[in-house]
């Protein structure tokens, strides 16, 4: 059974909603932060982008099984994603996010393709981005851990 259509149709309302429901959210920051209010939207959006490209796609072939080895990485992704959260709130941005973008980059390079050094380049890079995207040139505030 094929799939693409509902889970477009799906995103398409969750998107949708949660651009509305960002749309009336109301917080003051004193140095005009701009993540309360655009980040959710901007994030809502992009399922809606997607959804669309799901539903208008055209589908001449089934689905294929998902096998085993690719349940366990989507599970591991997801475990990663949780613990990328919790990192944030135990240890702070830069903490987290250099041992999250490593262990995210580790399971998705494979067995074949996995080089430490690379690993922790791609981690370096991605926290110095980030931060200098959102940090210098926006202004938003980073999260600090609770630990440090």
């Amino acid at each position: 059974m094929n799939t693409d259509k509902p889970l477009g149709a799906a995103l398409v309302a969750i998107g949708g909603a949660g651009i509305l429901i960002a749309m009336q959210i109301s917080v003051r920051t004193f140095n005009n932060d701009p993540g309360p209010k655009l980040f959710p939207i901007m994030a809502c959006t992009i399922l809606v982008i997607c959804g669309l490209g799901l539903l208008f796609k055209r589908n001449h072939d089934p689905a294929a099984a998902i096998s085993g080895p690719e349940w366990r990485r989507g599970i591991t992704m997801a475990g990663l994603l949780v613990g990328y959260a919790a990192g944030l709130w135990l240890a702070g941005f830069h903490v987290a996010t250099l041992i999250g973008t490593f262990a995210i980059y580790y399971v998705i390079a494979g067995r074949d393709r996995r080089s430490i050094l690379r690993g922790a380049i791609y981690a370096v890079l991605v926290t110095g981005i980030v931060h200098l995207v959102f940090r210098v040139a926006l202004g938003a505030f980073l999260p600090h851990g609770i630990l440090f």
